[in-house]
Parts: C-alpha cells; structure tokens; sequence
C-alpha cells in the first residue's frame, strides 16, 4: 500500500473526538505490526452523518514510514491519541 492509498483509508470515515483531533499536529497512519506508513500534517476535519474523517497533508517520504512507532497503540480502537 502506497502512503497515499494509506491516508486514504486511514484517515476516516471514523468516530471519534473532533476537538480532540483538532488539537493534534500530526496524525500516524500505522499498520497491525506497529509501523508507520503514511504521515500527515492536520488541516481540520470533515463531518459525514455522525462520523468524521482526517483533513490534511500528507508528508510523502517521511522519515518515519517504515519505522516501528514511537507510541504503541493497544487498544482495538482504530483512533488514539498521543
């Protein structure tokens, strides 16, 4: 999966808090091994019914994708904070 395809699938259609998201920089698109594949600065965010999806820019070629995950993340839930 290519980073674009990544943020595309990750970045909504979801529930969860939107000031919550709001307040973050950057959101981690991160695999079920725990390694990052697709960086994005965050924009804002769109409503659709009662879910909401990520607005942003994605960072291609960031450092980081492919790298393990410096914050874990163990529940079921697809959104996390950190």
């Amino acid at each position: 999966m290519s980073e674009d395809e990544a943020w595309e699938a990750g970045r909504g259609i979801w529930k969860f808090k939107a000031d919550r998201a709001l307040s973050q920089d950057e959101a981690q698109i991160i695999n079920t091994e725990g390694t990052v594949i697709a960086v994005a600065r965050i924009t804002g965010i769109s409503k659709h019914g009662d879910r909401y999806a990520l607005e942003g820019t994605l960072l291609r070629g960031d450092p980081r994708v492919g790298r393990p995950t410096p914050s874990p993340h163990l529940s079921r839930n697809p959104v996390t904070y950190i």
